[in-house]
């Protein structure tokens, strides 16, 4: 016959087993960062392209308050930083200053990497990379994920500002 205590020792045991295979298998919680895509010879180090290939890469990650890296994750203007930063491209931090960096561009010229921006009343200035047909990538909010969307939909489309061209210097 065995005691409770005895039953609880074994769960304890097993919680702590099941915990060390975990941080066995995940090295302690520390994250090595490794690119999701590749870029190909076709795609330019620096170029738009690369910028939106950046920034897919990252498809999935939390958004994070003042997030700007994988291990953490991204707001909007830390992910357009990084993926810029990334191709050797020096962009502000923040969403305002992102909103007047580099070169205005048409809407009917946007190309892949160039940053879109939008106005959003009582949250101030939103901003992501343009990927291609008509749809950009970005960290939109609290409680969700590095995500596409198309710049057809109303709620961007009513928003929508500008969009800035960020080269090499």
């Amino acid at each position: 016959m065995t005691t409770p205590h005895v039953h609880t020792l074994h769960r304890c045991l097993l919680l702590l087993l099941l915990f060390s295979a975990l941080v066995a298998m995940t090295g302690c919680g520390k994250q090595t960062y490794r690119p999701t895509y590749t870029q190909q010879s076709s795609v330019a180090a620096g170029s738009g392209a690369a910028i939106a290939a950046a920034a897919k890469s990252q498809l999935g990650r939390p958004y994070v308050s003042g997030g700007s890296t994988p291990s953490k994750g991204f707001d909007c203007s830390g992910l357009v930083y990084w993926a810029c930063a990334r191709n050797g491209i020096d962009v502000p931090r923040i969403s305002r200053d992102q909103a007047s960096a580099g070169q205005r561009i048409s809407r009917g010229s946007l190309r892949p990497g160039d940053i879109v921006v939008f106005r959003i009343p009582r949250s101030g200035y939103h901003t992501g990379i343009y990927i291609g047909q008509n749809n950009f990538i970005h960290s939109p909010k609290p409680r969700s994920r590095v995500r596409i969307e198309s710049l057809s939909v109303s709620y961007w489309d009513r928003y929508y500002v500008t969009a800035r061209r960020v080269t090499r210097r």
